[in-house]
């Protein structure tokens, strides 16, 4: 592809990348066929001011080159995407790993709260079924009390 340099050269006024639609007179671009022996029947862009007018320096690239660069600009394109896919799960999951943490405190802090309180309540049953029993080893202790002062 020496021969697209040295062709591509003959106009450096123009700087283009991809496929061109316009040339820089504002001409629609038209494809053409090569008929040069080097590059025969080798596909290219130009205007058509420029196939009339030889000597003006007009748009003219090869539609191969064309679409290598359009498929660079895809795959740094590609690129790009992925590079912010990956940020955007990166950020995600930290939002997911930061959630987790909150919702873990809120159901830790309200798991202790219900533990303190069914605590609370088993203790405070505790102690009324401990009333009874002293009330109840005192009044057996009174009737075992009185029974022997009787039987003795």
């Amino acid at each position: 592809m020496t021969s697209s340099s040295t062709s591509s050269a003959h106009f450096p006024r123009i700087s283009n990348h991809g496929e061109p639609t316009r040339c820089w007179c504002g001409e629609g671009i038209t494809t053409f066929g090569s008929s040069t022996a080097e590059n025969m029947y080798r596909r290219f862009y130009r205007c058509q001011i420029a196939r009339d007018r030889k000597t003006e320096n007009h748009l003219f690239k090869w539609i191969d080159e064309a679409l290598i660069d359009k498929i660079w600009m895809v795959d740094a394109k590609h690129e790009r995407v992925a590079q912010e896919i990956t940020k955007f799960e990166e950020r995600v999951m930290e939002k997911v790993k930061s959630e987790i943490v909150r919702v873990e405190a809120e159901m830790s802090e309200k798991l202790e709260e219900k533990v303190n309180l069914e605590i609370a309540r088993v203790e405070q049953e505790m102690k009324q079924k401990l009333k009874i029993v002293t009330v109840a080893m005192v009044v057996v202790g009174e009737i075992v009390g009185i029974w022997t002062s009787l039987t003795v």
